[in-house]
Parts: structure tokens; C-alpha cells; sequence
């Protein structure tokens, strides 16, 4: 572990190693992974809601870890209780929440944790393979790590399989969510993260699929060139959604048209996002066609048959983030053009993983109720209220 006097140096290293991840989108997108660095007394990590392309020194949260062992060491604790527990470790006052991860990083015995959802990764681990498939891939390089919700629960448990596994791996792979890598400096984690990517992207590649191809422009505002049917889904998207604005952005490359047209289309939409956190910008699925009152009527059955009496949960907005249309291509829907184009990207992505981890098997992700777990997650419903 780090001495104190190097910490200055080592936060400086974090925050250009965070931009280095965050700067590419094939490892990060918009606000997904984190980063930390620590020694004996204190870690830094990453605050929510910061970017880590453009994370900044004031984006690294410090906290005491004597307070996150008292944290670590209960049986159980929910996540609000977990954040307001990261709020009283929090050495300086006015300070962001750290990464709801904070924990996870905390318990890992080395100076630099680096977190990523890399495209390459996560579409290893969404194979009905799965975790086999990167014991394959990687064999004891990483120890691969189950799905669990991000949390307290992750915090526990992907720590005991580390030390369970020997405790010499510098890798985590943790299933439908991305890669974790340690090292006792900055440099050395993050060699070891890109050298991990570019592992299973050769993987991919051999494959068939070129995971990281660049994406062209071809993204313009659905109503700029609305003809008979766009005009008609767009008033239909406003008439049914709770919203008061809505913004809608179309692209219809070749990649997308492949998707659109595939015959297996209904069936891998409606197995879920391909890293969980996308649920709460995409939805757990698309909308395909242009029956947005069924699609209405079918998300609020989802919520009912998912929530538990007397939660409380508020339903967000029922109308649908992704619409995949014969004619129209792929429609990425958000209450700004920021909100659209994150969720534009993030389905271009989602698209192409898809892609390669059908020609791997079958892709496989979370399952509805996970989705759920995480779209009304208890962080997020009280951001609402």
C-alpha cells in the first residue's frame, strides 16, 4: 500500500488514468466505471456523477477507511444506509457521494482499482457461456466474478472470491457488469486493464466481429426529416409518455439495417440490456415497431409483476428509449438531446454486442428481475422523490 506522502502523486496518476478509460468509448460510456486509489488511512475514489473522461482532482472523493471497515464488517446493509455511511466517512465537508462501488474498491488490497464496462468484456461475459467463456479466455489471470446487484453485496462477495482464489490475480471479471484491475501503482493497473481488453478483442476478432469499428456519423433529429410515419409515432410517443418534452434521434447505417431486418430480432431484444446500468437510460427492452400503446400496456404489466406490495416505487415514464422500425431504423428517445444521444450510443454498442456474442453461442444477460432491481433501484427512486 501506498505511503502517504506518494498520495499526491498517485491521485495525479489516477485522474489521467481515468481519462485515458473514460476517454474511450469502447471501455466507457457516458458516466459508467469508476476508479480509486488509497493507502492505509484514506482512499479517493471517483465521485457519482463525474465523468471519468474529463474527471478533474476534485472528482476523487476522500474517505476514511477505518469508517468503511465498520461498513464492511456488517451482516447486511441496504445501499441508502451504505451512502449515508460513505457521507459520515467523508473527510471533507461539501464533498460529492463517491461511486456507489466506494466499498468494493476499498476492500481490495492494493493502492490503484480501476473499473471499467468495456465493450470486449462485457459481450465475453453476455454469452451463454459466460463465466466459462472468460475461464477460457483468461484463465487464473482473473477471477471471474457472478452477477450481483453494484452494492454491498458486490462489496462482500467479489473480495472473498479474490482471497478464495489465491489472491493472485490482479483481475476481476464480474458478469453482465465489466473489469476490475488492482495494482500497488496506477500505471500497473492500467497496463493491465488495456492489456486485458485487448485480449478478448483479438478473442472477438477471431470471431468474425471487430468489436471496436468505428461507428460513423450518421445520426440526425427524427423530426428534421419526419415524413407520414415518423410525424405519427412522434405525436403517439408524446400523447402516451408522462414526460413534457421529448427528444428522438434516428440512425439507419448498415449496421443498424442488418439489425432491424435480422430474423432473431424479437428474441434477443427481449433478453435485456447488455450491462445493467443501461437499463436505467435504454430500458430493459426496445420498443420494435410502432405499437406504442402496447408497448405502454406491457411496461406497466413489467412493473407490476415485478414490484412488491407496499414498496412505494413510483413508475417512471412507460413509454419506450429504443425503438427499432422497419422504416425508420434505430430511435434513441430522452427528455434532452444529451439524455437521446447517451442512449444512442449506448444501443450502437449494445447492437454490436449482441452481434458477437450471437456468434459465440448466444447471448445471455441479466435476468427481468435484475433488470428491475436495477431500474428501480433504491438510489434512484429516492433521486426522483
Amino acid at each position: 500500500m501506498a505511503k502517504h506522502d506518494d498520495m499526491e502523486a498517485l491521485r495525479s496518476e489516477t485522474v489521467v488514468a481515468s481519462r485515458v478509460l473514460g476517454g474511450d468509448p469502447f471501455l466507457v460510456l457516458h458516466g459508467g466505471g469508476n476508479t480509486s486509489v488509497k493507502n492505509d488511512e484514506f482512499i479517493w475514489a471517483k465521485a457519482s456523477g463525474f465523468d471519468l473522461g474529463s474527471l478533474v482532482p476534485e472528482g476523487l472523493v476522500q474517505l476514511r477507511r477505518e469508517d468503511l471497515n465498520v461498513l464492511l464488517e456488517q451482516d447486511e446493509l441496504s445501499d441508502i444506509a451504505m451512502m449515508d455511511g460513505y457521507a459520515s466517512a467523508t473527510v471533507l465537508p461539501d464533498q460529492p457521494a463517491p461511486t456507489i462501488e466506494a466499498m468494493f474498491h476499498h476492500a481490495l488490497p492494493f493502492a490503484s482499482v480501476l473499473h471499467s464496462h468495456a465493450d470486449a468484456i462485457v459481450t465475453l461475459t453476455d454469452t451463454v457461456r459466460g463465466l466459462d467463456l472468460i475461464a477460457e479466455v483468461f484463465g487464473d489471470d482473473v477471477v471471474a466474478v457472478p452477477y450481483v446487484m453494484p452494492g454491498f453485496e458486490l462489496a462482500k462477495l467479489a473480495p472473498d472470491l479474490w482471497r478464495r482464489s489465491g489472491g493472485r490475480a490482479r483481475a476481476m471479471v464480474l458478469q453482465h457488469h465489466g473489469l476490475f484491475t488492482m495494482g500497488d501503482t496506477v500505471a500497473e493497473a492500467l497496463e493491465l486493464h488495456l492489456s486485458l481488453v485487448n485480449r478478448a478483442e483479438a478473442y472477438i476478432a477471431a470471431q468474425g466481429v471487430n468489436i471496436r469499428a468505428q461507428f460513423d456519423s450518421s445520426v440526425d433529429d427524427l423530426k428534421d426529416n419526419a415524413g407520414p410515419v415518423a410525424k405519427y409515432l412522434l405525436e403517439d410517443l408524446l400523447a402516451q409518455s408522462t414526460e413534457q418534452a421529448l427528444v428522438v434521434l434516428r440512425c439507419d447505417d448498415a449496421e443498424v439495417r442488418a439489425f432491424v431486418e435480422s430474423p432473431d430480432l424479437k428474441r434477443v431484444t427481449s433478453l435485456g440490456p447488455t450491462t445493467l446500468e443501461h437499463v436505467i437510460r435504454t430500458k430493459r427492452v426496445p420498443l420494435i415497431g410502432d405499437d406504442i400503446a402496447q408497448y405502454v400496456q406491457d411496461y406497466r404489466a413489467y412493473f407490476e409483476r415485478n414490484r412488491t406490495e407496499g414498496d412505494g416505487l413510483r413508475m417512471l415514464d412507460p413509454t419506450p428509449r429504443v425503438i427499432l422500425h422497419r422504416e425508420l431504423g434505430l430511435l434513441a428517445i430522452g427528455t434532452s438531446k444529451k439524455a437521446a444521444l447517451a442512449v444512442m450510443d449506448i444501443y450502437r454498442h449494445t447492437i454490436r454486442i449482441i452481434h458477437a456474442a450471437e456468434r459465440m453461442g448466444g447471448y445471455q444477460t441479466v435476468s427481468e428481475g435484475q433488470a428491475f432491481g436495477l431500474e428501480y433501484w433504491e438510489l434512484e427512486q429516492r433521486r426522483l422523490k
